[in-house]
């Protein structure tokens, strides 16, 4: 896998939906399933979408290599603007799963749709996506040691 690419339903918070729903819209605007490899819904539920197997239809001209999870939300209620409105456990679910799938493809570049040439202007996925990579990143790749109970309780080494 060369990206791992984080999306956001566009969707309102009050608007609890989920894989069959995401599927039913693309599914009508002539995709042959629904386009993203992994759902995180509201409340944290993980829901499988495409195979990873099977190429993603979530990044115009970017799929190939290109497994998508989507988070459900991102707009400010009642309006079209992107607002980071998703749940603690939604960011819990894509931080368990993107352990897993950072271990599974290690050279897999974690990206927001944002991050794709042409794909600039959109809010999705409605966070700040770098930070919250590299937060992720900087913990898995130097977790902290035996040390760090120790100076978090302010005893030297």
């Amino acid at each position: 896998m060369r990206y791992i690419t984080i999306h956001a339903s566009a969707t309102f918070p009050s608007m609890d939906i989920g894989v069959d729903e995401i599927r039913d819209w693309h599914l009508a605007r002539g995709f042959n399933d629904v386009g993203y490899h992994e759902v995180i819904r509201r409340d944290g539920t993980l829901e499988l979408g495409r195979p990873a197997h099977i190429q993603g239809a979530h990044v115009l001209g970017f799929n190939p290599g290109n497994y998508g999870i989507c988070m459900v939300g991102g707009l400010k209620e009642g309006t079209k603007t992107p607002e980071d409105n998703f749940t603690a456990a939604q960011y819990q679910t894509l931080r368990k799963r993107m352990v897993e799938l950072h271990a599974k493809w290690p050279e897999a570049e974690i990206v927001g749709h944002n991050f794709f040439p042409g794909h600039e202007s959109r809010g999705c996925p409605c966070f700040d996506w770098r930070q919250w990579r590299d937060d992720f990143l900087a913990s898995v790749n130097d977790p902290p040691g035996p040390w760090y109970d120790e100076a978090r309780l302010g005893r030297r080494t």
